[in-house]
Order: C-alpha cells, then sequence, then structure tokens
C-alpha cells in the first residue's frame, strides 16, 4: 500500500508540474525574474520566522506548557523539514515522535495535538476562503473545496471538543466497542485512548481555546503577509485580495497527494490562482509560484537542521520512528 500511495503522489506532483509549466514561454519567465526586487525577500523571511514562531506558541497551548518555545519552535522546524525531504508527510508524526522522547509528553498525546492543529489549520483557511472569495471572480471551485474541507473540519472540531469534555463516556463508548472485537487488544487502544484525551486537554478551557484561535489566525496573516511581500517582488502593486486568495488555495491545494514538499502541486494551484481570478501572467505567475516555494523550501529546510542539532536528534531515528508510528495508526 505504501508503495502505490508514492508512486501515486509521485503522478500527481508530475501531472501538476506539467499543468504549471503549459503554455508558458520561457523568455518571457526569464524577464519576470530578471525584473524581480529581492529586496521583497526580506520582509517575506520575516513573515515565514513569525508564522512559525505562532505556530510553536499554539503548540505549546496544546502541550499544556511541557515544552519551552525555543523547543516548540525547533520541533516544528524540524517536522518541516522530514514533510519536505520525505515522502508520506513523516513531519507531524516525527515531531510528535521527538516531543515524546524525554517522557513529558505521551506519544499518543503530541499525536492528538497534531491532530487539533490540522483541524484548526483548515478551519481558519476556510474562514480566510470565506472573507475572500467575495471579492474574487471565477472562484467556484475553490469556494466548493472551501465548504467542503470546513465541513469536514467542523465535524471533527465538535467530535474533539465533545470528547475532551465528555471523556468517560467516549471511554465507555470505545471499550464497548473494542469488546465487539475480540482479536483486538484492549488494554493498548484504551492507553492510547487516555493520551488522545490529555492531548485534548486545552479544548476545555475557554481562555486556552481563545489563545488557540488567536495564534491559528496570526499564522495565517502572517502566510498573507508573506505572500503578499513575494507579489510584490515580481507584480506591481498587489492586492492583499490576490495574496489572501493565493494562500487559502496553496493551503487547501496542499491536501491533495504529492512528492515531498508538495512539488507541482504547489505550483500549478498557486500558478492558476493568480491567474484565471486575477489576470496575471502565466509566466509571472510561474515564477511566484517557483520563487515563494523555493524560498520557504530552503529556509525551513535550514532551520530544520538547525533544529536536529538543537535538539540533539537523529534524522534517520526520527524517520524510522515516524514510519513505524504510522504503520500502527
Amino acid at each position: 500500500m505504501r508503495k502505490w500511495n508514492l508512486l501515486l503522489g509521485a503522478l500527481i506532483s508530475l501531472l501538476c508540474l506539467a499543468l504549471a509549466f503549459a503554455g508558458v514561454e520561457w523568455r518571457r519567465a526569464g524577464e519576470a525574474l530578471g525584473r524581480g526586487d529581492w529586496r521583497y525577500f526580506l520582509p517575506a523571511g520575516v513573515a515565514i520566522l513569525g508564522y512559525l514562531l505562532a505556530r510553536a506558541s499554539r503548540w505549546r497551548i496544546l502541550l499544556r506548557g511541557r515544552v519551552g518555545l525555543v523547543d516548540a519552535f525547533s520541533l516544528i522546524n524540524i517536522g518541516y523539514l522530514i514533510s519536505n525531504v520525505l515522502p508520506f508527510r513523516l513531519g507531524d508524526p516525527a515531531r510528535a515522535v521527538a516531543v515524546s522522547f524525554d517522557g513529558k509528553v505521551k506519544l499518543s498525546t503530541a499525536l492528538s495535538t497534531v491532530v487539533v492543529e490540522r483541524v484548526l489549520d483548515m478551519l481558519t483557511v476556510v474562514l480566510l476562503l470565506a472573507v475572500t472569495v467575495p471579492f474574487v471572480d471565477e472562484a467556484d471551485w475553490t469556494r466548493q473545496a472551501g465548504l467542503l474541507g470546513g465541513g469536514v473540519g467542523l465535524i471533527v472540531i465538535v467530535a474533539l471538543v465533545w470528547l475532551a469534555l465528555r471523556p468517560e463516556l467516549g471511554r465507555r463508548v470505545l471499550r464497548w466497542g473494542l469488546g465487539r472485537l475480540p482479536s483486538i487488544e484492549n488494554d493498548r487502544w484504551l492507553e492510547w485512548f487516555d493520551g488522545l484525551v490529555e492531548g485534548l486537554e486545552a479544548l476545555r478551557s475557554p481562555r486556552q481555546a481563545a489563545g488557540l484561535i488567536a495564534w491559528s489566525i496570526t499564522t495565517w496573516v502572517l502566510t498573507v503577509g508573506h505572500y503578499l511581500a513575494i507579489l510584490g517582488a515580481f507584480i506591481e502593486q498587489p492586492k492583499v485580495v490576490e495574496a489572501s486568495f493565493l494562500t487559502a488555495a496553496t493551503g487547501l491545494g496542499m491536501a491533495l497527494p504529492s512528492a515531498p514538499g508538495a512539488m507541482g502541486v504547489f505550483h500549478s494551484v498557486a500558478r492558476y490562482a493568480l491567474q484565471l481570478p486575477f489576470g496575471v501572467a502565466a509566466e509571472t505567475a510561474v515564477v511566484v509560484a517557483f520563487a515563494a516555494h523555493t524560498f520557504q523550501y530552503v529556509i525551513m529546510c535550514m532551520l530544520g537542521l538547525v533544529g536536529l542539532l538543537q535538539q540533539n536528534v537523529s534524522f534517520a531515528q526520527l524517520r524510522a520512528d515516524a514510519t513505524a508510528t504510522v504503520a500502527k495508526e
């Protein structure tokens, strides 16, 4: 199954790269690249750092403060490094494994916080899309994807909140279900359930829930700022709505299977998110897509390498542990 998933991701990435390059005149693309004002990449880099710090701050709330901000920042960066260079998007399970090494956080708890993070991201992107779409023409496909993603995310977050508030009832339901599957190890699954509930504790506190919402909004506001700066390097007088729509479209597009680092998928989604509704020339849109992806890819990989040194963990060990963790799920 993993082999087929790998092949599917590679095929989708190749098809998306072909779509990204379709009809592009390379001479004009070179001219667009040559006109770039690289000074805009400084604020774009600052926005990326702010984005990563905001994600680390949000993760600390979910981890109930058991991890310091510097460690959370390092582990977030390690996760991006692994997702950028390895298939199957192992970054999230890898940082969950890494944060559990010292025993302060259970692996099941860490994994549950990652699930909550992803749901919060989906809901925030859908909110951003809802605010942006009224100002965008020809965005029906994105609106439909946003509604679907938002519906799924809302169902999941309601289920997680219910589980956080009624853990005993959830445990009884799980025990009842396991009792009808005699070949299942009840104790093992009940232990994982307890870790999951522990990871949801922050949802019981209105103050901490508000913090999660605030940091979620901050992460995506900074992402919009990052793309606005990149657009400024290649487009005269870029608009916030362009950066917002680009953020929402690429955020939803990342749900597609792909090669490591969302290669191809990001580029095709970014190109057409700029070209179709806003009339940006295909060559300029492609240059923006590749510049944005390459810039954040390089920065996140470098920060991930620094994180590995700070945490004194082995890349190979994390890869093996994350793969084993995913295989058990």
